[in-house]
């Protein structure tokens, strides 16, 4: 029985990268069944480009968010497999071959994945110390490590049964960032999954991006809040419990020392609110926060880069 792939592109104002994203899936080694490219309330050139390749299935839809694209083309798609590239990244040549491989040797998966590569803007290779983790190795089982906060990132790392995509809900609408993460875990809970370990992904890194543009005061909230609605599965299960635990340290090591930034960006601006949510994490989380904001203001410290 031949299983079908369908690579979906959520896109929003991707001008920029794009043609990039899609011509990395027409060299695949093992063709994609269908390519489906979802425009979320672009204003900029996309269909323009998309229209450049006839090969491609183009949907548009008002902006609702990434979430609901990749959603809303999952629906539509006919493929047994579902694999969701964004449109600032890139497949290497033998991705959908290698996880198909996977899927053949391990058929009670309900997901495979692989390494990633890092790129700067340009698509040249980047050596990034704040994200080696998404080219180091990946060893099972992935549930707990995924509370302890390691993350399948960027999605394009991953291949999905379709139906296993179906029974946990898809992507959560309601999150604004932090929806891979939450995908995951919930995925990882409810599937065996099977990592072959071999480089499938291009992640680029780039001033445009999401996650470098929302403020780690949203970032810490939304990790903590995925990690929260894990809580029902850990009874019973103490090694779930303690990667649980490790896990909310990790956001917390990850995003508390910027919270300051956010916190003074805020007041500058009169976001009133979004000051006192910075100010109540920092206290809770970073309570030395304004002291190192000080110091390195004066130059005697320096805080340490993002992971």
């Amino acid at each position: 029985m031949s299983f079908k792939t369908s690579v979906i592109i959520p896109c929003h104002n991707g001008e920029l990268f794009l043609a990039e994203a899609i011509e990395s899936v027409l060299c695949q080694t093992v063709a994609a069944a269908e390519i489906i490219v979802i425009d979320d309330g672009s204003t900029d050139a996309t269909p323009q480009i998309v229209s450049r390749y006839p090969q491609l299935r183009y949907l548009r839809q008002a902006q609702q968010g990434v979430s609901q694209a990749r959603n809303a083309a999952a629906a539509a798609c006919q493929g047994d497999y579902l694999l969701f590239l964004d449109h600032d990244d890139r497949l290497l040549p033998e991705a959908i071959e290698l996880n198909l491989k996977a899927f053949a040797a391990h058929p009670d998966s309900g997901f495979v994945f692989g390494r990633c590569r890092n790129i700067d803007t340009d698509g040249l290779p980047l050596n990034s110390e704040n994200r080696s983790i998404l080219e180091q190795r990946y060893d099972p089982p992935f549930y707990p490590q995924l509370l302890q906060g390691n993350s399948i990132h960027p999605p394009a790392r991953l291949m999905i049964q379709r139906q296993a995509f179906e029974a946990v809900g898809g992507f959560d609408g309601s999150l604004q960032v932090s929806e891979d993460y939450d995908f995951c875990l919930r995925l990882a809970a409810a599937y065996p999954g099977f990592c072959h370990n071999q480089p499938v992904a291009e992640y680029r890194n780039h001033g445009y991006s999401v996650s470098n543009r929302v403020r780690s005061t949203q970032h810490l909230l939304a990790a903590l809040k995925v990690l929260d609605r894990q809580l029902p599965k850990l009874q019973d299960h103490s090694e779930y419990e303690a990667a649980y635990q490790q896990g909310k340290r990790h956001w917390q090591t990850v995003y508390s020392p910027y919270l300051v930034y956010d916190l003074m960006k805020s007041l500058k601006s009169g976001q009133w609110s979004d000051a006192v949510a910075s100010l109540g994490l920092m206290l809770r989380y970073r309570p030395q926060g304004l002291l190192d904001y000080g110091l390195e203001r004066l130059g005697l410290s320096k805080l340490r880069a993002v992971d």
